[in-house]
């Protein structure tokens, strides 16, 4: 499937959406959902990183390995399946880092210049208005599980409003 989805784009694409792929098609709504997310991938502009941020990403992913990212899967999945539960248990975690997200170092850091590319990306490529509409209709799955990240936000802007002006911020 990284062979269909070159770049680490296609990365993104392929790691964060995979298991969310395993459905049949046995709707014509899906099927056209279906041919949306191919020409939206086959039609995408390239991505493209500068040196530093490039860098970055080959050494902070290089000793992830597969049992890695199934466990981030699931640590995902119990935080939005009970964001209360989450919230509740991470309150200082979650203080950190926004502490972090506030500060000098983290805006001169690869991360942010990777998020910032990524975010204009996503804005201006129909990633947010074309692929993710798709898959929404696709996917049941994947359907449910943006349900629930939207309940789960919602409820962590509840109790940290502040991510939201962060948020706008950095647009």
């Amino acid at each position: 499937m990284l062979e269909a989805f070159p770049g680490y784009y296609g990365r993104f694409i392929c790691l964060h959406f995979a298991r969310f792929l395993n459905e049949p098609i046995t709707t014509s709504e899906q099927q056209a959902a279906y041919e949306e997310i191919i020409t939206f991938l086959d039609n995408a502009p390239s991505i493209d990183f500068p040196k530093e941020v490039q860098s970055f990403l080959v050494e902070s992913t290089k000793h992830i390995n597969i049992e890695d990212i199934h466990g981030m899967i699931e640590n995902t999945k119990r935080s939005i399946e009970d964001p209360q539960k989450f919230l509740s248990g991470n309150r200082e975690m979650l203080e950190q880092y926004l502490e972090y997200k506030q500060s000098e170092e983290y805006k001169q850091s690869p991360v942010y210049h990777m998020q910032r590319i990524l975010k204009e990306y996503n804005r201006t490529s129909g990633y947010y208005d074309v692929f993710i509409p798709a898959m929404k209709k696709l996917s049941v799955s994947y359907s449910k599980y943006y349900e629930q990240m939207e309940s789960a936000n919602e409820k962590l802007l509840l109790q940290y409003p502040e991510i939201a002006a962060l948020n706008k911020l950095n647009d």
